[in-house]
């Protein structure tokens, strides 16, 4: 198609790649309601370049013709919304967070500047205001950020600048080597912050947890000693609320003490478990939440939204522009509206308008409907622990506190005797092999005390008992003949 004509299609045109566009999306999120529908493909990388017109060539092609590129794309993925799908901390679909991405599409502007977007720049400054007020950081701040890992880093990097106002000035050269605190079961993203902020790995502690993975505050004071003995300065605590593997809280109150005590910034990493706090039934997981300093929360995991919305939130109101404020006379003006400007509190100056889908969402349930979610994703996690529990040859791993279920199949030749570490995790790992290969169902899996575990994360509330079974069906079946 010639380039002027592309840019200057006739509405009725328009209309007709749009509807053609919805319905494509249409039938294919009513597949994640048929539970006959194959989960996961298997698609090859030999299949995908074979069935997907990969590499633009010098002419373009119909919009139609890239449109059947779309289904065929649709066909070779993973059908992350379907309840056969548990393999990470999200899953699900809800239509208004898919409405909202195809209004920030349609919208498509950046959040640097109120000019640019005004109507999505006041509804983030809503959204973060309602999520600061749940976590009790008020007045507070915030941003939305691409990820939880973007979230934590800027998390670290405004604990550094807490610790020295010159090093976003001066560096770090010359200074006394800052030490950061975290969990054995944290998110990855806390080291690699240690490593983008110039703290250096070592400086990255690794704290004990206990027997359900929570941290242990008395290995936190341990550790702290250990860092002040070899010189190092103290500077920052991560908590985790919903760690990824066990779904584990960290008692954040005696947590909160001690980094009071040492004068430390103290960190709450709830990308995943943040959403409790809109549950007045399990929002207790995070008590002493308003005492954090910062707190990561992402509410496209239990709230259900798409890929990504996640936000930092911070106790400090102008802490976020304090850190990351680099000046750029071009962009921002001194104008009346300027106030609302967000690109200084961010690391970006291209962001999308991701508070969208968030806001459209949380206008269509209220608070009492995330809350009956995040209730429903909890029961769901019990039930699926009960079935374990009765199933012959399943033994749960850890007790169940969220939505995380970590459990083991014993394979009938080695139930009667007590299997070693090394044949549970050789199991594990071969049944979860031939479960994928089957495409009817999605499940992960995960060390536990170096021993591979089936992690089943129950983050979708349309999935059923009977969906619940059908998992341990299929691993059932694929343990056969072990």
């Amino acid at each position: 198609m010639p380039l002027e004509t592309a840019a200057t299609l006739p509405a009725e045109e328009v209309d007709t790649i749009l509807s053609r566009a919805a319905e494509i999306a249409a039938e294919y999120l009513r597949g994640h309601g048929d539970r006959s529908a194959v989960v996961n493909p298997c698609a090859t990388p030999k299949q995908i370049r074979e069935q997907i017109t990969l590499m633009p060539g010098r002419e373009g092609r119909s919009i139609e013709a890239v449109l059947d590129d779309v289904t065929r794309v649709l066909e070779l993925s993973p059908r992350t919304g379907h309840a056969g799908w548990c393999n990470q901390l999200f899953g699900g679909y809800d239509l208004t967070g898919v409405v909202g991405e195809w209004m920030a599409a349609i919208l498509n502007s950046t959040m640097a500047t109120y000019e640019a977007a005004p109507v999505a720049t006041i509804i983030e400054h809503a959204m973060i205001e309602k999520m600061c007020a749940l976590a009790g950081f008020e007045p507070g701040e915030g941003i939305f950020t691409p990820g939880g890992s973007i979230s934590n880093l800027m998390a670290v990097l405004a604990a550094r600048l807490a610790a020295d106002s010159d090093s976003n000035r001066t560096g770090l050269a010359g200074a006394k080597p800052m030490a950061m605190f975290t969990s054995t079961e944290s998110h990855y993203s806390i080291l690699r912050g240690a490593m983008i902020a110039g703290l250096g790995t070592d400086a990255a502690r690794r704290v004990d947890i206990d027997h359900e993975g929570r941290m242990v505050p008395e290995a936190l004071e341990a550790a702290i000693g250990e860092a002040i003995r070899e010189g190092y300065r103290p500077i920052f605590v991560c908590a985790t609320a919903g760690t990824t593997v066990y779904g584990a809280y960290d008692p954040i109150e005696p947590i909160a003490d001690i980094a009071q005590r040492h004068g430390m910034w103290l960190h709450v990493d709830g990308a995943y478990g943040g959403s409790t706090l809109l549950s007045p039934t399990h929002r207790h997981l995070l008590s002493g939440i308003e005492r954090a300093d910062s707190l990561t929360w992402c509410p496209h995991k239990m709230m259900g939204l798409p890929l990504a919305c996640s936000a930092l939130l911070v106790r400090r109101d102008g802490w976020l522009a304090q850190c990351n404020t680099s000046g750029a006379e071009y962009l921002f003006h001194d104008q009346p509206n300027a106030c609302y400007d967000m690109g200084e509190m961010s690391l970006q100056c291209g962001r999308r308008m991701d508070a969208l889908k968030l806001w459209l969402t949380w206008q269509h349930f209220g608070d009492d409907g995330f809350a009956a979610r995040i209730d429903q994703l909890f029961d769901l996690a019990q039930r699926f622990a009960a079935m374990v529990r009765e199933r012959p040859g399943f033994r749960l791993v850890r007790d169940v506190s969220s939505c995380n279920v970590l459990f083991h199949c014993v394979p009938w030749s080695l139930r009667d005797a007590q299997p070693s570490p090394e044949q549970l995790d050789l199991a594990t790992r071969t049944i979860r092999e031939r479960v994928m290969a089957s495409g009817r169902v999605m499940i992960n899996y995960a060390p536990v005390e170096g021993v591979a575990a089936f992690r089943m994360v129950l983050v979708n509330p349309r999935a059923t008992d009977d969906d619940l079974r059908l998992y341990l069906d299929e691993i059932e079946t694929a343990a056969a003949g072990l």
